[in-house]
Order: C-alpha cells, then sequence, then structure tokens
C-alpha cells in the first residue's frame, strides 16, 4: 500500500540498516502440517516464517528478514531482496519440487 505520509530517509540510518544484511542467506524449506510450508532462515538464527504456497515463500522470507533485522517500514523499500538464482526460481510455481525440501537453498541479494 502506497503510503502518502512516509518519513523522510535518513542517509546514516539508510547506510546502517544495510549494513545489517549478510550477503546471502541459507534458507530450508519444508513442508508444514497445514499444506504450506515453513522456512528457516539457517544464518539468522530463530529466523523462521511460513507461506501457502511455493510462489509467496520469497516474499515472506524477505519480510521475515526485514522484521527480524528491525529495518522500519520506511526503509524497506531501499533494502536489498533476497532470491534464489533465476533457473531455482521458475519452479517455485505452486508445489515445491521434492529437492528443495531436502536440501538448503542459498539466496542472493538482488
Amino acid at each position: 500500500m502506497f503510503n502518502l505520509f512516509r518519513k523522510k530517509i535518513i542517509l546514516e540510518a539508510l547506510i546502517a540498516y544495510k549494513g545489517r544484511f549478510p550477503e546471502e542467506l541459507e534458507v530450508s524449506i519444508k513442508p508444514s502440517q497445514d499444506k504450506g510450508y515453513v522456512m528457516y532462515v539457517k544464518n539468522l538464527p530463530g529466523c523462521v516464517t511460513q507461506a501457502e504456497t511455493g510462489q509467496k515463500i520469497f516474499e515472506m522470507v524477505n519480510d521475515a528478514v526485514y522484521t527480524y533485522l528491525q529495518i522500519p517500514e520506511d526503509y524497506q523499500l531501499y533494502m536489498p531482496a533476497f532470491f534464489p538464482p533465476e533457473l531455482v526460481r521458475k519452479e517455485f510455481n505452486i508445489n515445491i519440487p521434492a529437492k528443495y525440501l531436502k536440501e538448503d537453498m542459498v539466496f542472493q541479494k538482488i
């Protein structure tokens, strides 16, 4: 949602927030009990999120990382986003291929 009343972005704060991000995220994806997926960001201890479909995994991982790193909403637009390589992303329609439920995946900044 577009916010007409965004706070002023402070350059020093923006740089400090960006400095909190790791170069890569090691993500483990597991099926959940309610037919969705649970994602564990292994290099951010305690950073866990859920998604109902494969299409939502990437959005939810990035949201969990922003929350974990305490990035204010007004600054999130300027923060790195993490995604696996394009060939892997194309496989994530609605169902996650079994090989990704057995192995960790590395998300990279874009």
